[in-house]
């Protein structure tokens, strides 16, 4: 499985240095439902990876559970998995990430929204994220599928490069 995640990662373009594997074990002592899953160590499964597989699951389950079973608790192994990694060469993250625009729908209307007795009721424009692009003055509320941001009355708010909303409390 090593060699075949190796060979996949190499043939996607990553150099020797820039390939990784992870392998991890999941097991738990006969009986149990549940497993824990424990790193295994590179090299042949033979009888010392075997101890050191052992070790590590009882030291797990004893961090998890609070006590591990004696020696002579038997323990199943359940799968194990490898995990190949590439690293890129370039950082993949962009220089800018754009709010999409996308299949949006029309605007919607404003509001009327209170913020509180000394700024009371106020007509307040209802956003989409991308809409910060420019910088506008609060206030102003964003409404995404997940999410609703109130830019409050005397605050500005923008995107930073990642999309992020910033406000900035005047």
């Amino acid at each position: 499985m090593v060699d075949g995640a190796l060979d996949q990662l190499a043939v996607d373009g990553f150099s020797e240095g820039k390939r990784q594997v992870r392998r991890t074990a999941s097991m738990h002592y006969q009986g149990q439902t549940f497993e824990l899953t424990v790193p295994v160590p590179d090299g042949p499964i033979d009888e010392k990876a075997v101890a050191v597989l052992e070790e590590s699951f009882s030291r797990e389950h004893e961090r998890t559970y609070g006590h591990r079973a004696g020696a002579d608790e038997p323990l199943e192994l359940v799968n194990m998995q490898v995990v190949g990694y590439g690293v890129s060469e370039r950082s993949r993250v962009p220089d800018r990430i754009l709010a999409t625009k996308a299949g949006e729908a029309a605007p919607l209307p404003p509001r009327q929204v209170y913020f509180g007795p000394e700024a009371g009721w106020q007509e307040t424009p209802i956003l989409r994220r991308s809409d910060l692009e420019t910088p506008r003055q609060g206030p102003c509320i964003v409404e995404e599928y997940d999410a609703t941001v109130v830019i409050p009355p005397d605050s500005k708010a923008e995107l930073d490069t990642y999309g992020n909303i910033l406000i900035d409390l005047l």
